[in-house]
């Protein structure tokens, strides 16, 4: 029913898209241990796409929400949003991502254990799972949330509880 595809295969539709990166995100990738030629060409890729309901990516230009907080802003660079002023970052260290959910006190983050190709293929998951949802008449008798659970958890064996939505 899910498939974990290939970083190939969930860029290919944006392969003739190009938005060029602010100055600011661009040095803020600068310091993430990840090829960061191939991470800026797949981020302008990107850029204004939504691939999954809560994750739309975009240009981080140093005037979002998690900026107000001085650790974050000097520790990780937003990737994507959800619309609500809650954001996907990643971690200027380790490469890995976290979500930032602004209406939180501590943590306003939460990490998920998971790289960047890995949330590339985590979003592409998301969306299979929307599609599944307007095709299944009875949503309750279904298994989808399970299945799916099944998935995230090869691209970590935590990352179901860290997932910041529920899927219903």
């Amino acid at each position: 029913m899910f498939q974990i595809r290939s970083v190939q295969e969930i860029l290919a539709p944006f392969a003739n898209m190009q938005v060029s990166l602010s100055r600011h995100m661009r040095n803020k990738l600068s310091t993430v241990p990840l090829d960061i030629i191939r991470l800026v060409d797949v981020l302008q890729m990107l850029a204004g796409q939504e691939l999954a309901a809560e994750m739309v990516f975009e240009d981080d230009k140093g005037d979002n929400l998690y900026c107000e907080d001085e650790h974050l802003k000097n520790n990780y660079v937003q990737i994507a949003a959800n619309g609500q002023g809650d954001a996907w970052l990643m971690n200027r260290m380790d490469g890995n991502l976290s979500f930032f959910d602004h209406s939180l006190t501590q943590p306003k983050v939460t990490a998920l254990f998971i790289d960047f190709w890995q949330f590339l293929q985590l979003a592409d998951l998301i969306h299979q799972y929307e599609e599944w949802i307007d095709q299944v008449k009875d949503f309750e008798e279904s298994d989808l949330a399970g299945q799916l659970g099944s998935c995230l958890r090869m691209l970590h064996p935590d990352l179901p509880e860290h997932y910041p939505f529920a899927f219903v």
